[in-house]
């Protein structure tokens, strides 16, 4: 009678199978820790100017909630800094003057804060449409404090 080596095989291929198999798990290699955050890293310190434009701001968007957009009650008394600009806030005899908000929709720039002889001019901040923050501080007519210095004294930004 013939010997059967079916069987022997097989079972000789399953034992290598189970020994060539997946590798058993491994413990993980170390994580690097994670560096403590340098002081660069970490957000700076509001300036006086700063908190002075966002006390500003908020003020203006208070008292902006009050007013309807200047051009439904001030028919051809001012003419915007811009097309279609938006200013809604208060007023001295149909200039802007005083807290308020400026919406300049063809540059895509909002200005809020305190407003002398139709312009920005004191604290205040200027964004974007979508919120976000070009320039927060101080402004002389309309534009930020330190663009009205000569260029060897203006400050240097980080």
């Amino acid at each position: 009678m013939p010997v059967l080596r079916t069987p022997i095989i097989v079972s000789l291929a399953a034992i290598l199978c189970v020994a060539c198999g997946p590798n058993p798990p491994t413990p993980q290699d170390p994580v690097a820790p994670v560096p403590e955050a340098s002081a660069a890293a970490l957000p700076k310190a509001a300036t006086a100017d700063a908190m002075k434009a966002r006390a500003a701001e908020a003020r203006a968007l208070e008292v902006a909630a009050n007013y309807a957009p200047i051009e439904l009650y001030a028919d051809d008394i001012y003419e915007g800094p811009a097309l279609m600009a938006s200013y809604q806030g208060e007023t001295k005899d149909g200039a802007y003057d005083g807290y308020g908000v400026l919406t300049l929709p063809d540059s895509g720039i909002v200005m809020a804060g305190l407003f002398a002889n139709g312009l920005l001019n004191g604290p205040g901040t200027a964004r974007d449409m979508q919120g976000e923050l070009f320039h927060e501080g101080l402004y002389v007519d309309g534009m930020p404090a330190e663009y009205a210095l000569p260029l060897d004294e203006r400050p240097i930004k980080e």
